[in-house]
């Protein structure tokens, strides 16, 4: 596979950059992320490999979309969301991946029970560090030593990698992220009607998100202010 044939694999989300992402307790987490496209080969395996994990809906993906967004437009990028990938044929998937500037592969701890993945991650990472200058970001729920994989081999590569556990935001910063990305969209969301839906709708960040995406369009449908008697008659809560 030539640099040339190295898409996104998916459309990613317009509005998940760095300045939409409220840092809370990650502010090294995100220093380093934003520092890592600029970083010049030849590079130590520690630069080439990062880990990022956390629960479901933490901001795992959206950081690493930040990070595809960006980067310079003449570099490579290829973004995996291996969730989606897990019955693919991982060598047909990862076919000359390591010519990317930048690899994510998201949700991987989703194939590590896979042989057939396992070996061809493994001989990707070895690839990728052979190379001294493609970038491979890694998500998955539990840290590189907490991950159960199939092959032992594997996790030892995983442990190359500069690793980061993403601290979950407190119910007052959720609603402040709420209000950023409505204000991003050019949406107003008053801090009460922001309150009210971290308070009814969980704490998974992706929720919320998902759920401000349909107020959004619901506002432009009926061109109707964000108030919480609108937010219930949407949100059906």
């Amino acid at each position: 596979m030539s640099p040339q044939q190295l898409p996104l694999a998916v459309q990613l989300p317009d509005d998940e950059i760095f300045s939409t992402f409220l840092t809370g307790d990650n502010s090294t987490l995100l220093s380093w992320l934003e520092g890592l496209p600029e970083t010049k080969p030849p590079l130590k395996r520690s630069q080439q490999l990062t880990w990022l994990s956390g629960a479901s809906g933490v901001g795992k993906s959206h950081l690493m979309h930040s990070v595809i967004a960006s980067v310079k437009p003449e570099q490579r990028i290829a973004y995996l969301p291996l969730r989606e990938l897990a019955h693919a044929d991982p060598t047909a998937v990862l076919q000359g991946m390591d010519q990317a500037d930048l690899i994510c592969l998201d949700d991987i701890d989703t194939v590590t029970f896979e042989q057939s993945w396992s070996f061809e991650l493994f001989s990707l990472i070895n690839r990728v560090t052979d190379n001294e200058s493609t970038r491979l970001i890694m998500t998955a729920k539990q840290s590189a030593a907490q991950t159960e994989v199939i092959l032992p081999d594997l996790q030892s590569r995983f442990q190359w990698a500069t690793g980061f556990q993403l601290q979950p935001l407190s119910d007052e910063e959720k609603v402040n992220a709420l209000i950023l990305r409505a204000q991003w969209r050019g949406l107003e969301l008053p801090n009460d009607v922001a309150a009210f839906m971290t308070q009814r709708l969980g704490r998974s960040m992706r929720d919320l998100m998902k759920a401000l995406n349909e107020l959004d369009q619901a506002s432009i449908t009926y061109q109707r202010r964000l108030t919480i008697p609108f937010v219930k008659q949407v949100l059906e809560i």
